[in-house]
């Protein structure tokens, strides 16, 4: 029993330098990802920005040559000796008005796009940077910590893998399956009459049994081994 109790301390003390760190390597592979998905997102909007500024400038030249010639079609209607020539010149200047409208129709849209785009493209680089300095931030603040207990953590991680190997295999499974289901909490000490776990009642034999430390007990409730100590590891 003394062997698990000395275990349960050291995987506490394990406990408490992972708990240092806190959720910063999550938080840390989070930002990584949002960094990665917005520089995506940023390069997209660059390239569909140049695209459009193309097509913007390919469709003011298209509506400065059909003004062109429209003037010229114009001109011509003062050269026409009759109405055939006139209706057909006419219906042309229709035709290429219509083109032009649908044509200006493409230019108020692109006109929408490119504004919008380079707003997000704006915010998305003030995004970016911003998230940019907090992940230098935090990177050096993971490791600066991770330096600091990787000497610590060493020393811990030997001790309890000496320790593992002075208890059976079947009672280090029990201790592992406990551990996890227990919130890393296996081996708990005596509360009175019960378990320092979950407080379930222990009977005066079984007690008396627990403080001669002769024996390994688990709580019938929540499966912890159950010891007698003064000094609480919990």
């Amino acid at each position: 029993m003394q062997h698990l109790i000395e275990l349960q301390e050291i995987d506490n003390q394990l406990q408490d330098l992972n708990s240092l760190l806190g959720d910063l390597p999550k938080r840390v592979n989070e930002m990584n990802q949002e960094e990665e998905v917005l520089s995506t997102n940023l390069e997209k909007n660059k390239i569909h920005l140049k695209e459009i500024r193309v097509e913007f400038h390919k469709s003011e030249v298209k509506v400065e040559e059909i003004d062109n010639k429209i003037d010229k079609i114009k001109d011509q209607l003062f050269l026409v000796t009759n109405n055939k020539q006139y209706d057909a010149l006419s219906h042309e200047i229709d035709y290429l008005k219509e083109e032009k409208s649908r044509i200006e129709s493409k230019i108020l849209i692109f006109f929408g796009e490119k504004d919008e785009l380079k707003n997000n493209i704006e915010n998305e680089e003030i995004q970016l940077k911003s998230l940019a300095d907090e992940l230098v931030n935090r990177k050096k603040k993971l490791k600066t910590m991770l330096s600091k207990s990787a000497d610590e953590k060493s020393v811990l991680e030997q001790k309890r893998q000496e320790k593992v190997q002075q208890i059976d295999s079947n009672t280090i499974a029990l201790y592992n399956q406990v551990s996890g289901a227990r919130d890393g909490l296996a081996v708990i000490h005596l509360s009175g009459n019960s378990c320092g776990g979950c407080g379930a009642a222990i009977t005066m034999q079984t007690i008396s049994e627990i403080r001669s430390n002769n024996t390994i007990y688990r709580c019938d409730i929540c499966s912890r081994f159950v010891y007698s100590n003064q000094n609480s590891i919990n």
